[in-house]
């Protein structure tokens, strides 16, 4: 069995909205997970776990003008060895 990954999913679902007493007003909603994968976990299969947080997400902010997702993966090096966290 391989070494786990603490891979960190975050979107961000902003946009600017209309207030009637504000010169300029903003939404954002934001949700953010933390998953221990495989070393093996491709990139495809990340993308899934994306898209569904995306339609999450578009189900309290419907129609955002903007998406940002961040996907992190925690690592550090010790002894020229790179040692994932998880």
């Amino acid at each position: 069995m391989s070494e786990g990954i603490k891979v960190e999913l975050e979107i961000s679902a902003f946009g600017q909205e209309s207030i009637p007493s504000c010169a300029d007003s903003f939404r954002q909603h934001q949700i953010v997970r933390t998953r221990i994968l495989p070393k093996e976990t491709t990139l495809a299969q990340i993308e899934v776990f994306v898209q569904d947080m995306i339609v999450e997400i578009k189900e309290d902010y419907r129609h955002p003008e903007q998406l940002q997702v961040k996907v992190t993966l925690r690592a550090k090096e010790t002894d020229g060895v790179l040692r994932y966290l998880g």
